[in-house]
């Protein structure tokens, strides 16, 4: 360092690079591989089991928790949150014939509404694996695979 006439920009670029060479030389940065273990059993959706005879104790949609504990329940939130979001969507694909979207329902048809918004409404009356399934098909024609997890209760 005596020997230097000139301490500049370029100086000290090149003394700071000499120094982190032989600090990483000295204290080498280790491998380590981290697993993450999850303890609240919060899983996403398409790697749930089937909700035949469980109950959930929550869900988490676009990182917002949902107090809901059926899967009817969940059905009804997620519709209502994807038509807010992009009605569009649901016109544009084959969800509208999927879920039996109508705007103007009968008596009969669907046979358990499920109201998605102040004049829509989707068919509701099948088994928690179906929803579940439509759901998933949902979640994928929106790109938001990766968007909602459900805890089951104990």
């Amino acid at each position: 360092m005596k020997e230097i006439d000139k301490w500049d920009k370029e100086e000290i670029e090149g003394r700071t690079l000499s120094i982190t060479e032989r600090f990483l030389k000295i204290w080498e940065i280790p491998d380590i591989q981290i697993e993450i273990e999850s303890t609240n059993d919060e899983i996403n959706l398409f790697d749930a089991e089937s909700p035949k005879d469980k109950q959930l104790e929550y869900a988490i949609f676009f990182n917002h928790k949902l107090e809901i504990k059926q899967v009817a329940k969940l059905y009804a939130e997620i519709f209502k949150q994807l038509f807010d979001l992009q009605p569009e969507t649901f016109f544009t694909c084959e969800l509208a014939v999927k879920l039996a979207l109508t705007n103007s329902p009968t008596d009969d048809s669907p046979r358990q509404k499920v109201w998605i918004s102040d004049k829509y409404c989707i068919e509701g009356n099948m088994d928690s694996q179906s929803k579940f399934e439509r759901i998933k098909l949902a979640l994928t024609i929106f790109g938001f695979e990766d968007e909602l997890f459900i805890k089951y209760a104990d």
